[in-house]
């Protein structure tokens, strides 16, 4: 990405390429172009690693394997509550320790695989517990799980080691899920195989595709959730947003993220908007901070600190307030993001409607002067160098963008960002396995049932992800686990959330909104509130 003059250019031009569009038009795969009105063409910015197995995913793949399979237990689209999916029905044994789920009957299976049972929802769950998948589930069965029972074939029994009380949020459709993979397919021709063409049980099946490229799929009719809407589904990875927008000007994508002037642009284009207000809180994560037994590890970063060293830690503290400071968060909400987004306060991964907000936890305000004289107190008066990776994320398909912005706002207080991108499906490995070479980025964060089971996975030592100070709070984020009653458990969440903001681990930047743009072919679509990528396909109703 061109580097602009100055903030107020960028700013200003950020995006403004939709005005003089060169991209040419899309060539959809199978029949040509994409103007069939029996066909729903998706253009989506990313999607991660593209394994459709759960236990693999970096949950970015949801955007486009979620219309193959059906969740366990599915959400309320107005209400968030949990809702009957695959399973009808569950309850858990007075201690929590034992889960029985009494499995729908008749569902079948994708070509011809047989109908479901619970043997192929043990299979599937069974996978976490091999010693290599990262997927966002995996760490809690592996750690918790002890043995599954099928004692018929629609009953599935999970025996835990320990009281659990956070297993429903593994199944659902949102963040923690399980696509339920036939045994006898994935034993057939292996998981390398399975991979290439997933068979499950929703509203669309696979039918070819190439990787990295799109994905198209054909409708399940009279599907016992509901028929789509539309016979044909191609599912298209376009990270340029340019060339999304050509496309839908063209007709030939129907629904496509836009943001920024292609915002303005969509609108003057005569394209419909769909939009899910505040739906993604936005920081930038601050590679490094994480145990001395990771190699991400960086006790001379300033941002890190030595965690051994109390006035390394303060300092450290001091100069990530800075770099809050330092960023203009309102510049970015009104000029990149067009108003489509708030200051909204919020600690990472903590919304409005969780149990335990606080109203307090407030965006740090615009004040380079005084994120000067904090670098200078913590001894970096003369600024330091940082690496940024301006990538697109699925949760924030503008982070080149905002990351520049944010990049711009350092080095006018000294910070010396290298940029050095990369693409999310390396990258995001990387980060993973804590080897994101202390590496800052920008990240759009979904939202969980309840905070704690989000920094279960980012925050503790033996978490899925690393996106903020690693193994320090280890302690308060089991001891909040292992609490059974929601209210008590929101208090020590809360208390946790308190602690995240006072450290400013990251750089807050507000909550965003999302905003689609659709043909006018598309009629309706149900999406669920406060998520920001949502894949329901099978919802969008065509037009007239």
């Amino acid at each position: 990405m061109a580097r602009p003059i100055d903030r107020r250019t960028f700013l200003k031009r950020a995006g403004t390429a939709a005005a003089a569009i060169t991209a040419g038009p899309l060539v959809l795969p199978g029949r040509g172009a994409g103007q069939s009105r029996d066909r729903l063409v998706v253009a989506v910015g990313q999607w991660g690693t593209e394994t459709p197995f759960a236990w693999r995913s970096t949950q970015s793949e949801k955007c486009l394997w979620d219309c193959v399979y059906d969740p366990l237990i599915t959400r309320d689209a107005k209400t968030f509550e949990y809702r009957p999916g695959l399973a009808t029905e569950w309850k858990a044994s007075n201690d929590l320790k034992t889960w029985t789920f009494k499995l729908r009957s008749g569902v079948k299976f994708h070509e011809g695989w047989g109908e479901l049972t619970a043997e192929d929802a043990r299979s599937t769950i069974e996978q976490n517990r091999k010693p290599d998948p990262g997927g966002g589930s995996a760490p809690f069965f592996r750690n918790n799980l002890e043995r599954i029972e099928t004692p018929d074939k629609l009953t599935l029994v999970l025996h835990f080691k320990n009281r659990v009380w956070e297993v429903a949020s593994n199944f659902t459709q949102f963040v923690g899920y399980q696509n339920v993979v036939p045994k006898k397919y994935l034993e057939s021709v292996g998981e390398e195989k399975a991979a290439l063409h997933p068979i499950g049980t929703g509203p669309y099946r696979h039918v070819e595709g190439r990787q990295g490229d799109y994905h198209r799929f054909e409708a399940v009719q009279g599907h016992w959730r509901k028929t789509p809407g539309f016979k044909e589904l191609v599912i298209r990875r376009v990270p340029d947003p340019a060339t999304r927008l050509s496309g839908l000007r063209a007709g030939e994508i129907d629904i496509g993220i836009v943001f920024g002037d292609y915002l303005d642009q969509a609108v003057k284009a005569g394209l419909r908007l769909h939009d899910v207000p505040n739906s993604a809180c936005y920081w930038v994560v601050l590679g490094g901070q994480t145990t001395q037994d990771r190699e991400d590890y960086c006790p001379t970063c300033p941002w890190a600190g030595d965690m051994n060293d109390p006035k390394s830690r303060e300092n450290a503290r001091k100069v990530r307030l800075a770099m809050n400071l330092a960023v203009n968060k309102k510049a970015i909400i009104n000029a990149l993001w067009k108003g489509k987004g708030s200051d909204t306060p919020f600690s990472y991964y903590y919304y409005p409607f969780h149990k335990g907000y606080s109203a307090d936890w407030k965006l740090p305000p615009y004040d380079p002067e005084r994120a000067k004289k904090l670098l200078a107190e913590a001894g970096h008066a003369g600024g330091f160098e940082v690496r940024v990776n301006p990538m697109v994320m699925v949760y924030a398909l503008d982070g080149p963008d905002v990351m520049e912005a944010v990049a711009l706002d350092w080095e006018k207080v000294g910070i010396k960002p290298k940029r050095f991108p990369e693409m999310i499906s390396t990258f995001g490995p990387k980060s993973r396995n804590r080897k994101a070479n202390k590496t800052h980025w920008v990240y759009g964060s979904p939202p969980f049932d309840e905070p704690i089971l989000a920094w279960s996975r980012v925050l503790h030592s033996k978490g899925s992800f690393n996106l903020l100070l690693d193994g320090a709070y280890d302690e308060d984020i089991e001891t909040a686990m292992r609490e059974v009653d929601s209210d008590r458990r929101a208090k020590l969440s809360s208390a946790l959330g308190q602690k995240l903001y006072d450290g400013y681990y990251g750089v807050m930047l507000g909550m965003k909104s999302i905003t689609w743009a659709t043909s006018r072919k598309v009629g309706g679509w149900q999406t669920l509130a406060y998520v920001p990528m949502e894949t329901n396909y099978e919802y969008v109703s065509p037009a007239g």
